[in-house]
């Protein structure tokens, strides 16, 4: 809602300079040299959040992550309106749209791996074969116990 009556053009040049001045900066090595081992391995990199694509759409540019599934705010005549296009990538959305696109691209999901922080990335977890809590919020340590999925902290 906070959204709606702004004009996309404003928001999204906000959001990039606050993605290079705020969010680059603070991104974990740990988390970075994941991408890279991935990356070397040959897997397909998708980045999902419930984070809006204008916020998140430059930080996978800088990453190197080329499928993104965020958020999306709609838009009448460049201009938000304040309600968001599903699904939106949290939690069954999330099982949703990488199930669709497992499908698309003929993806085993068996061999995937996932990360996740919270209850909202519980249903994308599940449904992988090498799944990791990383600095797990909202009960989601008790969670991982709970399913024997690992728990790392990264800095």
């Amino acid at each position: 809602m906070y959204l709606a009556g702004k004009r996309s053009a404003d928001i999204e040049s906000s959001a990039r300079e606050f993605c290079h001045a705020q969010m680059i900066g603070r991104l974990s090595l740990q988390g970075r040299a994941k991408l890279d081992e991935h990356r070397q391995a040959g897997h397909n990199l998708i980045l999902v959040t419930g984070a809006p694509d204008f916020l998140i759409a430059p930080l996978a540019e800088f990453l190197g992550v080329a499928t993104i599934f965020a958020a999306k705010p709609e838009q009448r005549d460049s201009v938000y309106t304040g309600a968001l296009i599903p699904p939106l990538p949290y939690g069954p959305g999330k099982r949703e749209l990488i199930l669709a696109h497992a499908r698309e691209m003929g993806l085993d999901l068996t061999g995937s791996y996932a990360y996740g922080d919270s209850p909202g990335d519980h249903d994308l977890l599940e449904m992988v074969g090498h799944p990791l809590v990383v600095n797990p919020i909202r009960g989601m340590a008790r969670t991982a116990q709970r399913f024997g999925w690992p728990v790392e902290i990264w800095k």
